[in-house]
């Protein structure tokens, strides 16, 4: 029977705190790794989050209460198809929308979404026309003044423009003056946020300031079954659908998955360096006192405790360093949403994003994931601690010992987690998700062959070491050795720190130099005239034919080719292609470009014979 009294937690309680205070930079560490993990993780995924809400938002007040869209080409729709849908066939609900993006020189250089609209056909789908907050002499201005526009009351106090005011609107480099006939003051918070990116003009002024004349964007229909749809298709002329109102949506979001899935790849690989970070100086704790462990435990501290102890502490500080690091990822977000929402706008989409939005969900999640990541980096020093025995605590060489003891599984670790992500890698079609997690896999191997490896180095530099600077030579590798427990660690933190760094590097390095590659393949010309535009790779507005023919002309200029790019669609592609439809090449059988189909396939293009497109598409 055991009567060694059990020793109260009060007194382990004080003891660490004692600690803390004590060695504050060491606990300092610990927090910091947390809360560098954290903030990387929640200033990702809030800066995600806001671009992702402020399309979602902006679509859905464009959409309204749509149920499904009549799309057609590049130059989108005949305005005649409308004018026969409601009086050849009676068709009601139907809404015309014209759409495209501009600048308003008083509102800054951000890009705006200009939707041209029919106020009487409105209300059913957009209840920002039908709640009657649009008066009889708003909606005369706005259908007879030239380019008048209703836009958001949040936006025009902040920029103190008022009704009357006349704004300019930038398109493609064309200005135009555009009279503010409206405001429009949503009772909720999402409705403003969503109006915030979007100012509505009548469809005649919409088609004039676009240069879409005698076009439409798409057709707004709600449908109450397929069945209601049947008539409207008969009479659809070639090249036109119908769509549902989402389709849209979804294409842009699986257009960005891969992006979002990157950046919070790169957020988690942050925790995880951390983790090394909290492993580090957890074990630096436990094995600076394990005599004070030893002592405890002669005195009637149970293993339990001590685990607890260690796990409370872990706890403790991962809580600070998570707050710490919620309010810096908060800061980082800011800061961030500009950048990810330029890469958006160049590549993928036009958003347009005010304020960034901070969902709880988000808060919580890095909480979680910073506070759990410190108890889990910290079980292993605390199952250490609780499962040594008070004799063998006293003496360090035990916990040496047993790393030591380690050394095969770990080699057998590494193999199996090698063996993992190489086979994730490898797997055809298996997806980002997938590669990702082969690549932490390979990662995680590595930095658990570090132990063994950094033993085989020492043992082998021994002799070298001894003879280039004596004795010292032979001790230190023998010193890291023995310290094994926490050399390892910090030298597999700085491995895993270094490989990323290095292979963001080269990967960064790969795409600079296909980049460079692409540009001496395609910018053959000397000289490159376009439109001004919102986005660095999407030009929106178009160059003035009399401005081509004054060019053509030019004396200085030996060939002068012309270009236009425009979105269409594959019917076997959930995604828009870029068709660019060029009336020679200024660099023509001197590209280094491997053709498949001819040597000169320019000839049978400028006969009107035929497209040209890459491989990719095969």
């Amino acid at each position: 029977m055991n009567t060694t009294p059990k020793l109260s937690n009060t007194p382990l309680v004080r003891l660490a705190w004692r600690r803390m205070q004590k060695r504050p930079l060491q606990y300092v560490l610990l927090i910091v790794g947390v809360a560098i993990g954290v903030a990387m993780m929640v200033s990702i995924d809030l800066a995600n989050s806001s671009a992702r809400r402020a399309f979602q938002l902006s679509t859905d007040a464009v959409t309204g209460r749509t149920t499904h869209r009549i799309v057609g080409g590049p130059t989108g729709l005949d305005s005649e198809l409308y004018l026969r849908l409601r009086t050849e066939l009676g068709y009601s609900p139907a809404a015309p929308v014209v759409e495209g993006y501009v600048q308003i020189r008083e509102i800054g250089q951000q890009p705006l979404r200009l939707v041209g609209i029919d106020p009487f056909a409105e209300p059913p789908f957009r209840p920002y026309f039908g709640d009657g907050s649009q008066g009889l002499e708003e909606l005369a201005a706005f259908m007879t003044q030239p380019n008048g526009l209703i836009i958001a009351a949040d936006i025009a106090a902040d920029q103190g423009l008022g009704l009357g005011d006349v704004v300019t609107l930038d398109l493609g480099g064309r200005l135009f003056d555009a009279p503010l006939v409206g405001l429009l003051e949503p009772d909720d918070e999402a409705s403003r946020r969503a109006l915030s990116g979007l100012i509505f003009t009548d469809i005649a002024s919409a088609q004039e300031l676009l240069g879409l004349n005698g076009r439409l964007s798409h057709i707004d229909l709600i449908a109450h079954s397929d069945a209601d749809l049947l008539p409207i298709e008969a009479i659809l002329p070639a090249g036109v659908v119908i769509e549902p109102a989402a389709a849209r949506g979804n294409a842009i979001q699986q257009m960005t998955a891969a992006f979002e899935l990157n950046l919070t790849a790169l957020s988690l690989l942050a925790l995880v360096v951390g983790m090394f970070l909290i492993y580090n100086t957890v074990t630096f704790s436990v094995v600076q006192r394990r005599q004070q462990f030893g002592i405890l435990r002669c005195l009637g501290a149970t293993s339990g405790q001590l685990f607890l102890l260690i796990l409370v502490e872990a706890l403790v500080l991962g809580l600070i360093g998570a707050v710490l690091g919620l309010a810096l990822g908060v800061l980082l977000g800011r800061g961030t949403v500009g950048l990810i929402t330029q890469t958006i706008n160049d590549f993928y989409f036009v958003v347009n994003v005010r304020d960034v939005a901070i969902p709880p969900e988000t808060l919580l999640r890095g909480l979680i994931f910073g506070v759990g990541a410190a108890v889990v980096a910290s079980l292993v020093p605390a199952w250490e601690a609780m499962r040594t025995t008070p004799a063998s605590t006293l003496r360090r060489s035990t916990l040496e010992s047993r790393t030591l003891q380690l050394l095969p599984w770990l080699v057998l670790s590494w193999l199996l987690l090698s063996g993992a992500g190489v086979l994730l890698l490898w797997l055809p079609q298996a997806g980002l998700v997938a590669a990702f997690a082969g690549l932490f896999a390979i990662l995680i191997a590595a930095a658990l062959l570090t132990a063994p490896v950094t033993v085989l180095l020492m043992r082998l530099s021994v002799p070298l070491g001894e003879r280039l600077i004596g004795v010292l030579g032979r001790m230190a590798p023998r010193d890291i050795v023995r310290s094994l427990s926490r050399t390892s660690v910090a030298i597999a933190a700085l491995m895993t720190a270094v490989s990323v760094v290095v292979g963001v590097s080269i990967m960064i390095g790969s795409f600079r130099g296909t980049v460079v590659d692409w540009l001496d393949q395609t910018l053959r010309a000397d000289i490159f005239i376009s439109p001004p535009t919102v986005t660095a790779n999407r030009t929106v507005g178009t160059i003035q034919p009399e401005l081509v023919a004054e060019l053509q002309q030019w004396p200085g200029a030996a060939d002068i080719f012309s270009a236009h790019s425009v979105d269409v669609r594959a019917p076997d592609l959930e995604r828009p292609l870029q068709m660019v439809i060029v009336d020679g090449d200024v660099s023509r059988g001197n590209r280094r470009y491997a053709w498949t189909a001819s040597d000169d396939p320019f000839a049978a293009l400028e006969a009107g014979q035929g497209i040209m497109i890459s491989e990719a598409l095969l």
